[in-house]
């Protein structure tokens, strides 16, 4: 089938949403999915997470380099205490000031340090691949909200449409009524048929409202605000050429769904290795310096200066430790259990998704082949209710058929022209998601 049939121009259904001031902006479908994004508490939300993703990045860098203390301290005492000059216990008041700078750095931890870096840039990515899945769905919600309101509008066109053709077929058939060519039986009833087409202008009207409530819940747009909706909307391809097999192979390597899962199982595999390594030794090395002043308060002897002794009372101190894991009630133990656990469920976490990803594109996919065989049969079914209902109506103009059959042949036209509407939608919004899958922009 060609293209051309495929493209079904809206200027026959183009029924914009006009707005109490014409200069307001009028959306379109990239209009819409980007205000929702650029709006959305979720994005908004994920984007700070992915601050603290950055955050515990730097902080792991960080753990790599030496730790490092400077304390000072005054102290004024009473009683008993050690004369630090003559080394003997004296009962009188003193005054103690201290100073010390200290570092240690760890040379081994079971490889803890290296893996929670690993951890921060694993979470980052994440974060990243997140941050798009949530831009993605609420693209994907504010698409179905707005082809609904797309569709609503059309039915309402269709709707006026019908209700157009009542009111003109009423109208001749009270001037034949007049002319004593109709009975009265017959008039009341293409009033009802009038009457039962303006309640479903109204039906279809209220339906539209509701739709269009619903898109601006999805975008979070001002509910107190009108929008217009540009409702032109056309399939820009025949059919995706891609087999079923290379769009699933490709969703499942370029999926941000798929690839935050596998970051998220690698999270958990490096976090088992953290919990694993703080049951191995841990070596530290460090060195400090420090150094104090002392004064005798009761003392009436010559007090040493401040920073001479400041210089002599200094000390330098080099050391390393070894810390060697015995027992602690089993909670590294535990630990590292509880770990792997989580690990294998983040890797069952990720087969599910995969699945289900696997199976939403299947789904989709033949929905879109299927939708496509309903718009071309469709259409051509509207093309012959089109002829049929104009038979009817020049029969019944004839006076050859009943207002009752006339009826039906309308609804039965304006039954076509809604499943011609809501297949061609629908293979358009099928064609959009699996154009996604495999890696085309939801913004176009």
């Amino acid at each position: 089938m060609k293209r051309s049939i495929l493209i079904l121009v809206m200027s026959i259904y183009l029924t914009p949403i006009m707005a109490q001031t014409g200069g307001n902006k009028i959306f379109n479908l990239n209009d819409c999915m980007q205000y929702a994004i650029d709006n959305s508490t979720k994005v908004n939300t994920q984007n700070l997470r992915n601050n603290n993703y950055r955050q515990d990045r730097n902080e792991a860098i960080a753990s790599f380099l030496p730790s490092a203390n400077i304390s000072s301290s005054i102290n004024n005492s009473y009683g008993r205490s050690i004369d630090p000059e003559t080394n003997t216990y004296t009962n009188t008041s003193n005054l103690s000031n201290s100073y010390s700078v200290s570092s240690q750095i760890p040379v081994f931890a079971g490889l803890t340090t290296i893996n929670s870096y690993r951890v921060s840039r694993a979470a980052i990515l994440m974060g990243k691949e997140e941050l798009e899945r949530i831009k993605d769905e609420v693209a994907l919600e504010v698409m179905q909200a707005y082809f609904d309101v797309v569709y609503y509008c059309d039915a309402v066109k269709l709707a006026n449409q019908q209700l157009e053709t009542s009111k003109s077929t009423y109208a001749k058939d009270c001037k034949l009524e007049e002319l004593g060519l109709k009975s009265r039986s017959d008039i009341l009833q293409i009033e009802a048929q009038l009457r039962g087409d303006e309640y479903v202008v109204i039906k279809q009207e209220n339906t539209r409202d509701l739709a269009i409530s619903s898109l601006k819940e999805k975008m979070n747009f001002p509910t107190n605000e009108e929008i217009i909706i540009d409702t032109n909307i056309y399939a820009d391809e025949d059919v995706v050429s891609t087999s079923l097999e290379n769009v699933i192979s490709y969703a499942m390597e370029n999926s941000p769904r798929i690839k935050s899962q596998n970051y998220s199982y690698r999270q958990s595999q490096l976090n088992y290795y953290i919990a694993k390594g703080r049951l191995l030794p841990s070596i530290n090395i460090g060195g400090g310096y420090s150094t104090n002043f002392y004064e005798n308060l009761n003392s009436t002897a010559g007090i040493t200066p401040f920073m001479t002794q400041l210089k002599n009372n200094q000390g330098y101190y080099f050391g390393a430790s070894l810390s060697i894991p015995i027992f602690n009630g089993l909670a590294r133990r535990s630990n590292a259990n509880r770990a792997r656990n989580n690990m294998k469920i983040a890797e069952q976490t990720k087969i599910a998704a995969e699945r289900v990803l696997q199976s939403e594109i299947e789904q989709n996919y033949h929905q879109m082949q299927g939708f496509r065989k309903e718009f071309i049969q469709t259409n051509k079914k509207v093309e012959a209710a089109e002829l049929a209902h104009k038979a009817t109506l020049q029969k019944y103009e004839m006076g050859l058929i009943s207002p009752i059959e006339l009826q039906t042949s309308a609804n039965q036209l304006l039954q076509a022209k809604s499943e011609l509407l809501n297949s061609r939608l629908q293979y358009i919004i099928k064609s959009r998601i699996v154009d996604y899958y495999r890696g085309e922009s939801l913004i176009r």
